[in-house]
């Protein structure tokens, strides 16, 4: 008896899907072990300190959520880099398709971003779920957004419900990732269905948003699926419904430049400096 009471408790953890998983516990809040709390909350000392002890790096929640999700969706580099180097998967999945890129890039670092895109692929097939370039773009976090087009995350996934980043990112107005979006080469009509990216700018009356798509050839007499135009969609009398209503034609120069970079396509813009141009028109061909 005596025996009994003094022996050390420990609890049982089983593999689940190709997951270590703890069987006492049942929902999201209370299946969190001490290794998920320290990458959490960024105790580095802590979390060297439970992995020496043995605990697993891949230890898991029964929602999926591993300590490197946590570190993640807490910012803390440190930790995420120590996970990773005592052999944590960057590819962890979640029940409902986030890795710890996506978390990563909701929380808007960039370093960290490119920590597990040392370790992980880009081009999972769970950001179909949740899509780490969506969470950048409709979030503003540039700085996340220029890594990934880095590491030729498709700047056109469009995702059902959500659309394609940039029509996410003029959702938002968020223009700045529009800008980026637009200057690495994303299609300016492609959206949600029907509904473009001018759509959904005209519809929340981003007069920048407007703008910049207009000038990288955004179709302004294009209907969304109800029939709709962009006109109808913006505010009346609004600076982007005046934006919107101006007929005048584009310049031959523009003309030229929008032909030029759809015949180069987006993965050789960056490749323009080796067309026998004078520099002024390489710099008016990037927009710069």
């Amino acid at each position: 008896m005596a025996a009994a009471q003094t022996a050390a408790w420990r609890p049982e953890f089983h593999v689940y899907g190709g997951r270590v998983a703890n069987t006492l516990m049942a929902d999201v809040c209370s299946d969190q072990t001490p290794l998920h709390e320290a990458a959490l909350q960024g105790r580095l000392l802590l979390l060297r300190r439970l992995i020496s002890q043995g605990l697993a790096v891949n230890i898991s929640t029964l929602d999926g959520v591993t300590p490197l999700h946590e570190a993640c969706a807490g910012g803390h580099f440190g930790c995420a880099s120590t996970l990773l180097d005592h052999g944590a998967n960057a590819n962890a999945v979640t029940v409902h398709g986030a890795t710890p890129l996506y978390y990563a890039c909701c929380n808007g670092n960039p370093a960290l971003a490119s920590l597990i895109l040392k370790h992980g692929s880009a081009h999972h097939p769970a950001h179909l779920l949740s899509s780490p370039i969506h969470a950048a773009a409709k979030r503003g976090h540039t700085a996340s957004l220029k890594v990934l087009l880095s590491h030729g995350v498709n700047v056109d996934l469009e995702l059902p419900g959500a659309g394609t980043p940039l029509y996410c990112a003029c959702e938002a107005q968020r223009t700045e990732c529009v800008h980026m979006l637009l200057l690495n080469g994303a299609d300016v009509q492609r959206g949600r269905g029907l509904d473009t990216p001018l759509h959904a700018a005209a519809r929340v009356g981003g007069a920048m948003e407007v703008e910049l798509l207009l000038q990288h050839g955004a179709d302004r007499a294009c209907r969304d699926s109800a029939g709709r135009s962009v006109v109808e969609l913006s505010a009346q009398n609004s600076r982007a419904w005046r934006l919107l209503q101006s007929t005048g034609a584009d310049s031959l120069a523009q003309l030229c430049r929008l032909c030029i970079r759809r015949s180069l396509g987006r993965k050789r813009l960056g490749r323009t400096h080796t067309l026998y141009l004078p520099h002024t028109l390489h710099n008016y061909l990037l927009y710069q």
